[in-house]
């Protein structure tokens, strides 16, 4: 099946370039068995560690196919959901890039990896949620929602939030990521600047936050994890990023003692719901309250000289400085203030450094 997807759109690409309109269509790489140039590792570890690209799914699909009916079944469906969350991956990031028939045969190959896991008995239990959040994030018929949905955050907030469990989160990669050393003085509000999907369900949003995950993971710059430390959908869902016990990786140099919080959506383009602005509010307020952070020093993204960037969009950044104001995150124009807390002076902005690299 996987052959007859790439093939096809080998095909299609060949009879577009006859009509002249290549220009607006990409395909992706296409690969072999019998002539695939995969000389890498056995190592599925080592497949997995690398950036994403075609040629990881390439190999990884040769993986597969050479070694996955001997392999462990956990093994087996750790390959399956990397190559479909890559090609998941691939049509976010190419949505309006390419044409919709490419488009769909991705999803259809993705989709097929994920049933692939559903109907392997040796699928362990996380594997087989994820399986189905992606398949209901590429639009599947599954629905459902992870067990688990929520519980307390280790550490960084007495909210009750999606964990990292929950909603899928692979492994963090200690050796890409710097310890967290105290205080926390500082809070930074993101938002991730790309389209939401339709589906509104805890299964899609916990896909949604797989791709970001994904997606901070294969920078270059090797990000071990997750760039935030909390991220708010539009359902004013609270999910935990990052674990506390690390620096995070959402400003550019300024990173030490830095809480990333993100709101999913271009703000730029849309309004925040009151759903999420709402728990942005309740969010702020603890982890302010627990870390002794003042409420002067809840910034936006764009406020840090290192940032060459909007984010977090025109529509959030008011919010936000309302908040630091003293008064409520509600949309209205006409906000009430603040009974629990006080606006205080502002501080001095942190000057130590932290990790690299800048992301909405």
């Amino acid at each position: 099946m996987r052959r007859a997807l790439t093939n096809w759109g080998l095909i299609g690409a060949l009879l577009l370039l006859s009509l002249g309109l290549t220009a607006s269509c990409v395909t992706p790489k296409t690969s072999s068995t019998t002539n695939s140039s995969y000389t890498g590792p056995v190592s599925l570890s080592a497949l997995l560690a690398r950036p994403l690209s075609w040629e990881k799914l390439d190999d990884l699909e040769t993986w597969l196919d050479r070694y996955g009916s001997s392999a462990y079944g956990a093994d087996r469906n750790s390959a399956r959901l990397a190559l479909a969350d890559g090609r998941a991956s691939f049509v976010a990031r190419d949505q309006g890039k390419v044409s919709a028939a490419v488009l769909s045969m991705r999803r259809t190959a993705a989709k097929d990896e994920y049933q692939a896991v559903l109907s392997d008995p040796a699928a362990t239990v996380s594997q087989r949620e994820r399986a189905q959040s992606g398949i209901a994030h590429l639009g599947g018929v599954y629905t459902g929602a992870p067990k688990a949905l929520t519980a307390k955050a280790s550490g960084g907030t007495s909210l009750s939030i999606v964990t990292r469990n929950a909603w899928g989160a692979a492994r963090e990669v200690p050796r890409h990521m710097s310890p967290h050393q105290a205080p926390w003085n500082v809070i930074t509000v993101h938002h991730t600047a790309m389209p939401l999907g339709s589906n509104s369900s805890l299964a899609a949003r916990s896909a949604e936050m797989r791709l970001i995950q994904t997606a901070h993971q294969n920078k270059p710059e090797g990000w071990g994890d997750i760039g935030y430390h909390f991220l708010i959908d539009p359902e004013g869902r609270i999910f935990e990023g990052r674990r506390m016990e690390w620096r995070g990786a959402h400003v550019g140099g300024q990173n030490d003692h830095n809480i990333g919080v993100c709101l999913l959506g271009n703000f730029d383009e849309m309004q925040p719901t009151v759903a999420a602005v709402a728990s942005l509010d309740r969010l702020l307020d603890d982890l302010c309250a627990r870390h002794g952070i003042p409420q002067s020093q809840v910034r936006h993204h764009k406020e840090w000289p290192t940032a060459n960037t909007e984010c977090p969009g025109r529509n959030l950044v008011p919010i936000v400085d309302r908040y630091r104001r003293g008064l409520t995150g509600a949309l209205s124009s006409t906000p009430a203030p603040r009974t629990t807390k006080a606006s205080t002076p502002r501080d001095s902005k942190p000057t130590s450094k932290g990790s690299s690299g800048v992301v909405h």
